[in-house]
């Protein structure tokens, strides 16, 4: 299965990957999804803030190593290898930024997951439904979090139903 979304963002191209690439580990600051995320390991690609994300998302634990850090052409590449479910071969999401002008960034995402065994081909379906509805929010979290220095909507909404859960 695969997802592609683009989004523009009214900032300078620096400062989105300053967002998106050097503070990696903290996409739950601002990503619908992830209550928590923390970046460990030095880093095994040059330039890379780490090599390792773990995030804490409602539904359980994953962790993510980068595959592609390039701060010269904006992308950054990622893989879930812990956490899925066993049927998730794999799952790979890659952010590329495009410069458009001085105050405008385009932002692609393309998420590809791929399912295995009998039980991939049954899950695939309800997966993909699952995840359309949730990648929906992701980039215009990102977009609104760069553009006004707070959180989406949804995941201000988030924040506060995690906070009364801790307390």
């Amino acid at each position: 299965m695969e997802f592609k979304i683009e989004i523009i963002v009214n900032k300078p191209i620096e400062t989105v990957w300053d967002v998106l690439g050097h503070q990696f580990g903290d996409a739950y600051k601002w990503a619908s999804g992830i209550n928590h995320s923390k970046a460990f390991s030095a880093p095994a690609i040059n330039g890379a803030p780490s090599n390792n994300r773990a995030c804490e998302l409602p539904s359980g634990k994953i962790k993510e190593v980068i595959r592609k850090f390039d701060s010269n052409n904006h992308i950054l590449q990622y893989e879930v290898v812990e956490g899925f479910p066993f049927f998730v071969d794999t799952a790979i999401n890659t952010w590329q930024l495009t410069k458009i002008s001085s105050d405008k960034t385009k932002v692609d995402m393309h998420l590809i997951i791929r399912t295995k065994g009998l039980v991939g081909s049954i899950m695939n379906p309800m997966m993909k439904m699952q995840l359309n509805k949730q990648l929906v929010y992701i980039p215009n979290d990102l977009k609104h979090f760069i553009e006004t220095g707070n959180p989406s909507e949804n995941k201000a909404n988030e924040l506060k139903k995690l906070a009364k859960k801790v307390a």
